[in-house]
């Protein structure tokens, strides 16, 4: 019982992988066997390419603003998208409140600026004639101060020594002779008995004069002692500090006086040049105002948001948020486009496929999504076969009411034609050559091609009706 339950089960197992084989089979039946050989036989032929495309402008007027000097746009109030707008039309308001009182500052600041220009080309003035004669000057004082410290140093201090050495020297001297004279006096007095009042007048006087003299040679050793330890070493070393202070200024005039001069130099050259562009920017503010307070439609037509391109709108929607009460706008950004009222074309995107069917001068006809009974003459007169491009323009030979750029359309081109035209399977066709069988012999014959579907091309020269095409 078990083995055949396992018997019965495999054969389920094998149901469904043999349906799905013959399905499979069945499938590959389906599919189009690639012909070997082919009955050539005259019949009509048609390549008819469809294409989706979009209307676009063929006079517009792109606007932007680019400021200047003042940078902020500001939007007031815009008109409506696809608005229809008259020449000289105002399309949109922008805030120019803050511009008008930066130009009103500007024209105020001007005079202030001019007078300071004025006073730095006086002092410039003054300047150029003091800082030779300040240079001069400096030179003199370093040269009396260099034959000042070269007398003193080599000079002058010694003699201050030896002058201060020879008043001790003076003062000791005054203080022998004032003691050898009060001790002579007082000798001679003594060896009398009886001195005289006279003589005691003139021994008190020799007595005050020698203590006099004592007093003073005490005071002179103090004084003379000071002068040389202290009072002379600072002499020298203030006449040597003049010296070298002398020599620090006059190094410090000749570089800074210069340099002081071209420091004002520069300083006026800098205010001639922020003068000069206060001017200019000021002028600049002013154009700025004449165009942000002057947005006006240059022609009759209608206003679109945005750059139209390929026939679409490809900045519209961005450009919607912008103009709106407080939104700003870029410099050099196109945000309005007036389309002039008169024909349109239109562009439509190729498949790389179709571009073979396609050339300039081929008539076309054109149907609106948004009028589907409504048929338009065209014809193509540009085909882009650039790659990552590849587009056609056509120009549009009816008149387009109701249609607008950017709306939508489908483009059919007969690209070929023929009442009777003998085809050939592209598989068949090998470097303008093909098989044909004559009496039971394949024989090569050169042939000229036509347009091709695709699958078939249509053979210009070479065949002829009720020949068979063979297989290499």
């Amino acid at each position: 019982m078990q083995k055949k339950l396992k018997i019965l089960t495999f054969s389920l197992l094998l149901i469904p992988a043999f349906v799905f084989s013959e399905e499979k089979d069945k499938s590959k039946d389906n599919s189009p066997p690639t012909p070997s050989e082919h009955v050539t036989t005259a019949a009509p032929f048609t390549i008819t390419v469809e294409l989706d495309g979009f209307f676009s402008p063929t006079k517009e007027h792109q606007i932007s603003l680019t400021p200047e000097a003042w940078p902020d746009m500001t939007i007031v109030q815009a008109m409506e998208h696809g608005q229809k707008v008259n020449k000289g039309d105002k399309l949109v308001t922008l805030e120019t409140k803050k511009l008008e009182e930066a130009i009103e500052q500007a024209e105020k600041a001007a005079p202030a600026a001019s007078l300071a220009h004025e006073i730095l080309e006086s002092e410039l003035g003054s300047l150029e004639k003091s800082t030779p004669m300040l240079i001069e000057n400096t030179k003199r004082s370093k040269s009396v101060a260099d034959e000042q410290w070269e007398y003193y140093n080599k000079i002058g201090h010694g003699e201050a020594k030896r002058a201060t050495e020879l008043s001790l020297h003076f003062a000791q001297q005054s203080y022998d002779y004032s003691k050898e004279e009060y001790e002579q006096l007082l000798k001679m007095y003594e060896a009398d008995d009886l001195t005289e009042e006279t003589e005691e007048i003139i021994l008190k006087r020799a007595k005050n004069s020698f203590e006099r003299a004592s007093e003073s040679l005490r005071l002179s050793k103090m004084r003379i002692d000071r002068e040389l330890k202290i009072t002379l070493p600072e002499q020298l070393a203030a006449n040597k500090s003049l010296h070298e202070m002398a020599q620090i200024t006059h190094a410090d005039a000749m570089i800074n006086l210069p340099r002081a001069l071209q420091q004002k130099q520069f300083a006026l050259e800098k205010a001639r040049l922020d003068r000069t562009k206060a001017s200019e920017k000021l002028d600049q503010m002013k154009q700025d105002l004449k165009k942000i307070g002057g947005v006006t439609a240059p022609v009759n037509g209608t206003l679109f948001y945005g750059i139209c391109k390929a026939g679409k709108w490809i900045t519209s929607a961005a450009i919607a948020k912008k103009l709106i009460p407080g939104g700003k706008l870029a410099p050099h950004e196109v945000f309005i486009t007036v389309v002039e009222s008169g024909p349109l074309e239109l562009i439509a995107t190729v498949p790389e496929g179709k571009l073979a069917n396609l050339n300039e001068g081929i008539d076309a006809t054109i149907v609106p999504i948004s009028n589907p009974s409504l048929k338009l003459n065209a014809k193509i007169d540009k085909v882009n076969r650039t790659p990552g491009a590849f587009s056609l323009t056509s120009s549009i030979q009816n008149d387009t009411p109701n249609i607008l750029p950017g709306m939508a359309a489908k483009l059919k081109v007969v690209a070929a034609n023929y009442e009777k035209a003998i085809t050939v399977p592209n598989n068949l066709i090998e470097d303008e050559s093909v098989w044909v069988m004559v009496n039971e012999e394949k024989i090569n014959k050169k042939i000229k091609t036509g347009p091709s579907n695709g699958k078939v091309t249509v053979i210009l020269e070479g065949l002829g009706e009720g020949e068979k095409v063979v297989s290499k």
